[in-house]
């Protein structure tokens, strides 16, 4: 669908930063544009020294948000601290967050990408033609912001954020570079009350056909020592990433591929083929639960 594309196109015309490979396409960094660099292989060299704890593993290893862009940036922020990613936890919905959430949206309606989704819902019979911005809005609202399942999350709070999921404490969801960005820093030992968990390796696959990491996907492998000296290894799939989104290009993406109606939808980014799944509650709602792409021929890390 060239939808996607031209999402995508805008929004690096828009609030979307460049997204670089370290080592590879670093050196067409654009102040004027923005970008991120993606380091594919972002293990430090030795994990078991003394003191390694201290060792941050930076998938995201530089970035720079132009002051013409930071508005995007400072306004998904004001969002940030409006939830509680713990397992059935309940969201409030007070005023001063609902006004953070229209502010927001304000801001985002009047982007190019935010644009192109609105012509998509018209055309596709989703919101009648010559809507107006409230109506828009609301229709928005309705699908990123509206509690769900028992009002303990919404798709904005799963895309965008992450919460934990399943009996392994785990973070679900959380598929915005960004947020990761400003989240990261997961260390190479992870004290935990009762064992140390030990990052033992990171791998971050890229699509194939550009010099740029336009979607990528992150997956730890780790290893858990209790007290008494046992082992036991995990592995950890972070998932799937847009890189370089802005929050309103992300919030398009995923407002096209829930109104398309399908779980798997084929698509092409910059000449590569790849899938946008979306998940939706198993409900007679079925609300947005979450979406993301998934790479078909994946590139790890090392291979340029």
């Amino acid at each position: 669908m060239m939808i996607f594309q031209q999402i995508w196109d805008a929004d690096m015309k828009g609030n979307g930063l460049l997204p670089l490979i370290d080592g590879l396409s670093d050196n067409k960094k654009d102040a004027k544009q923005g970008y991120v660099i993606v380091d594919m292989d972002p293990m430090p060299n030795e994990v078991t020294t003394s003191g390694s704890e201290k060792d941050e593993i930076s998938v995201f290893k530089e970035s720079l948000i132009p002051q013409s862009k930071q508005q995007s940036y400072d306004l998904f922020i004001k969002l940030h601290d409006n939830y509680d990613w713990r397992k059935n936890g309940k969201e409030d919905n007070t005023p001063e967050e609902q006004e953070e959430v229209d502010t927001f949206l304000r801001f985002a309606i009047g982007t190019k990408p935010m644009q192109l989704a609105r012509e998509y819902a018209e055309s596709n019979g989703h919101l009648a033609a010559g809507s107006s911005n409230e109506e828009w809005m609301n229709m928005l609202k309705a699908l990123w912001f509206k509690l769900i399942l028992g009002k303990s999350t919404s798709y904005f709070e799963h895309v965008f954020l992450g919460e934990q999921g399943g009996q392994r404490r785990k973070l679900g969801g959380h598929h915005f570079w960004y947020h990761y960005l400003i989240n990261d820093g997961p260390y190479v030992q992870l004290k935990k009350e009762d064992s140390i968990v030990f990052i033992r390796h990171v791998e971050v696959n890229k699509i194939e056909a550009s010099q740029l990491a336009e979607v990528i996907t992150i997956q730890y492998s780790l290893e858990e020592e209790d007290q008494s000296g046992g082992k036991t290894k995990l592995n950890k799939k972070v998932g799937g990433f847009f890189v370089g989104t802005s929050a309103e290009g992300l919030m398009a993406l995923g407002t096209v591929a829930f109104l398309d109606g399908r779980q798997d939808i084929p698509t092409e980014l910059n000449g590569e083929k790849l899938d946008i799944t979306v998940f939706r509650t198993q409900d007679q709602e079925k609300h947005a639960r979450t979406f993301f792409p998934k790479i078909k021929e994946a590139v790890p890390a090392g291979s340029r």
